[in-house]
């Protein structure tokens, strides 16, 4: 489709998608009929309404039905299943015996001045006089016969014929001049435009040589030739009277000839679609001799796979929930980048919804990535200042903290440079710092090996943060410099495919690959059996995929493949915030999808599924012998996780000291029972946030006080978000905390 047809940017990868374009049995379908809407119709009963289709499609719809030799037969995908085709011609003439009462259609339409000459009463010039006078010209058909018909009226079912011919023509009002023939085009001057259909050997008046086969036209611009007489067969003759009125209605309003408005490249749109799991149906063979009763056309018409390309719309919650295919959203997305007092801002839930997991590229047969494209806009509104940044705010600053206060770069002890350096990503140590400190011990045994520690972007780039993504990248590539360039070794691979698409220079392996070569691993696993759950970023990188299933087979797991790999845990473009229902919808897909415990090798997947309850655990636990049903650690644990980390390796390679940075508010002692503890996580507020509310509002007498029960109610602007806890002072440094919240706006006092 072009972008005028579809409004979609040619350039944009969305311009490739199909889905509602037309299909395969259609594009052979010389009149275009959607065949899977016509069939879908007869398959529910609605005789009526597919009777109005076709007719609408065929103009003579009974003629058609019992003429047409199904070229679209050709291209039944049934047919790759290895069944018969659609008997779409059957269903047809069934159609036409069940839809009752077959009124032609009533335009409501100003009569027109021009006056259209139609030399022949055959099958192209009676279509071509028939849609014209629907568009209310004046038409007048000639023909040397006593009737209309041309070679039909030889035919041995002449009279169906016939009277399919008077009930479409019952509607308008056109002039029919039988017994004359038309010698000289110098009769027809008044006529403002003549259509010759003289069929068969008929004359053309000396311009066939002169016909232009793409528009109809001749050397007279105002004599178009068509039909039979130009080489059509009935139902093709039918096609082309069809086209000529198109033609002709264009010349008459314009001034110009050009193409018909509804032409099309058709052998474009017959793309093949995967029918994985349909079951095979027989075609339906009718009972009697008089083609299908009406329950046998249904039952052939619900054979039909109507055919079109939902494959991303199935596979991901996001397209699903918001029933938006990826033409709609390339289409407001651009409307979105408009930074106008007008733009319509209409995709921004779904910009942010996203996973940009990239499993809509990897199940479309065109490779569109629907992530990219919203990921894109999520760029293009954080370029204008019009991002909803409190979405992205909270992963922001933990990347910031990752990448300054957590972050450490140094080659071994007593070295300047090394082969491998140790990239773990800001998540694994903080998630559990044995992961980084055993593996780093156990690897530096066998390699030279340096450390980087520091955030790959992920947040940056989810949020549409490019500014901060180069920055950070800059960050990391100085880090490898310094280091000699090593190979980094890499525990996430979120953090391996972030530098293969954006340092794609820096050498890369996983830890997992190195650690199958390790003689020094004790692994224990709690699961007889157990799946694997490969991360969204893991798509591409079957060498990491593979050695984790060697580490758990040599664990002595017993392993389950997943009815898909690689689908996002739901951590993936942040979007807990943004679309929280979904989130949650994406969780329970993916810890329901198997029964059995799942090994993962992303942290995030692991925090995720083990605070829903999914029993699961770390390879990396399961091949340094760690505990594996520990709990997952508060947001504040994570950053002290994060510094433990930075501390022990500094010391150990450097022999340095590190201090991390302190509040005035840090030495306060919070009480906190679990239910308010699973809000605060769930809603990402840390207890260091809440210390820093109360110490403020303590300091400055600024709070709300219930003297009844002693609670008191603070807040705390942040740039984005205002905090707000509910708690109730037990000593001059201790509280209990009986609420936490916040809210994406500012408030402030007045005077």
């Amino acid at each position: 489709m072009d972008q005028g047809q579809s409004g979609v940017d040619p350039a944009s990868p969305a311009a490739r998608c199909f889905r509602g374009e037309p299909a395969a049995c259609s594009t052979a379908c010389p009149f275009h009929l959607d065949i899977r809407a016509f069939l879908d119709k007869a398959a529910r009963g609605r005789w009526a309404a597919a009777y109005k289709q076709l007719r609408n499609a065929t103009v003579f719809p009974a003629i058609v039905a019992e003429l047409c030799e199904s070229p679209c037969a050709e291209l039944c995908q049934r047919r790759d299943l290895g069944d018969a085709a659609i008997a779409v011609r059957e269903v047809e003439a069934a159609v036409l015996r069940n839809a009752g009462e077959q009124k032609p259609e009533r335009y409501v339409v100003p009569p027109r001045e021009q006056r259209v000459a139609v030399v022949g009463a055959g099958l192209a010039g009676l279509a071509c006089a028939l849609v014209l006078a629907q568009h209310r010209y004046a038409v007048t058909v000639f023909d040397g016969q006593p009737g209309w018909g041309g070679c039909l009226r030889a035919a041995e079912g002449f009279a169906r014929f016939d009277a399919d011919i008077a009930r479409q023509f019952a509607a308008v009002a056109v002039e029919f001049r039988y017994g004359r023939d038309v010698r000289s085009l110098d009769e027809l001057e008044e006529f403002d435009a003549v259509f010759v259909a003289t069929g068969a050997g008929g004359g053309s008046y000396g311009l066939l040589e002169s016909w232009d086969c793409g528009v109809l036209t001749t050397k007279e611009p105002r004599i178009f030739l068509g039909g039979m007489l130009t080489g059509s067969g009935p139902v093709d003759a039918i096609v082309e009277g069809v086209k000529a009125s198109r033609i002709i209605d264009g010349l008459l309003r314009t001034g110009k000839v050009g193409r018909a408005p509804d032409d099309y490249q058709g052998a474009a749109c017959a793309r093949y679609l995967s029918h994985e799991g349909v079951v095979r149906v027989p075609q339906v063979v009718p009972a009697g001799g008089e083609g299908y009763t009406g329950k046998e056309a249904q039952a052939e018409a619900a054979r039909c796979l109507q055919c079109d390309c939902d494959a991303c719309m199935a596979a991901c919650e996001m397209l699903r929930r918001f029933k938006k295919d990826p033409k709609r959203l390339s289409v407001e997305a651009d409307a979105d980048a408009a930074v106008s007092p007008f733009g319509s801002r209409t995709v921004t839930r779904e910009a942010y919804s996203c996973n940009l997991c990239g499993h809509c590229r990897w199940v479309c047969p065109e490779g569109i990535d629907v992530g990219e494209l919203l990921r894109c806009s999520r760029a293009a509104r954080m370029s204008a200042g019009v991002a909803p940044a409190a979405l992205h705010d909270f992963w922001l600053r933990e990347e910031e903290f990752a990448n300054s206060e957590a972050a450490f770069a140094s080659a071994p002890r007593g070295a300047t440079a090394c082969t491998h350096a140790f990239f773990p990503g800001c998540q694994l140590g903080a998630a559990n710092p044995e992961h980084v400190l055993r593996t780093f011990d156990i690897l530096a045994a066998r390699y030279e090996l340096g450390i980087v520690l520091s955030c790959c972007g992920a947040p940056a780039y989810w949020a549409g943060d490019d500014a901060r993504l180069e920055a950070d990248m800059a960050h990391t590539r100085e880090a490898w410099e310094s280091l000699g360039r090593p190979t980094l070794v890499f525990a996430c691979a979120t953090c391996a495919m972030m530098l293969a698409s954006f340092l794609p220079e820096v050498p890369r392996v996983s830890v997992y690959e190195l650690l199958t070569h390790c003689d020094a691993l004790r692994p224990a696993s709690p699961f007889a059996q157990a799946a694997v759950f490969d991360p969204c970023s893991a798509r591409d990188q079957t060498g990491m995929e593979e050695a984790v299933r060697e580490l758990a087979r040599h664990a002595g797991v017993s392993l389950h493949e997943l009815p898909e790999k690689n689908r996002c845990c739901g951590h993936g473009g942040h979007i807990r915030v943004a679309n929280p229902d979904l989130f949650e919808e994406i969780v329970h897909n993916r810890t329901s999808a198997l029964d059995e415990p799942y090994l993962v090798y992303c942290a995030n997947c692991r925090d995720v599924f083990a605070w829903r309850g999914k029993e699961c655990a770390h390879i990396l636990d399961v091949s340094l012998g760690l505990k594996t049903d520990r709990s997952v650690p508060t947001l504040d644990e994570k950053r002290q996780n994060s510094l433990r980390v930075k501390k022990d390796l500094m010391k150990r390679l450097q022999d340095a000291d590190f201090t991390p940075a302190s509040h005035e508010w840090d030495g306060l002692s919070l009480s906190v029972g679990p239910e308010v503890r699973r809000q605060m996580e769930e809603k990402l507020i840390s207890s260091a946030d809440l210390k820093e509310t109360i110490w403020l509002a303590e300091k400055a007498g600024d709070f709300f006080y219930d003297p009844r029960d002693e609670t008191r109610v603070a807040s705390l602007v942040k740039p984005l978000i205002t905090y707000w806890v509910e708690y109730r002072r037990t000593s001059p440094q201790c509280f209990d905390i009986l609420a936490a919240y916040y809210h994406r706006m500012h408030v402030q006092q007045s005077g």
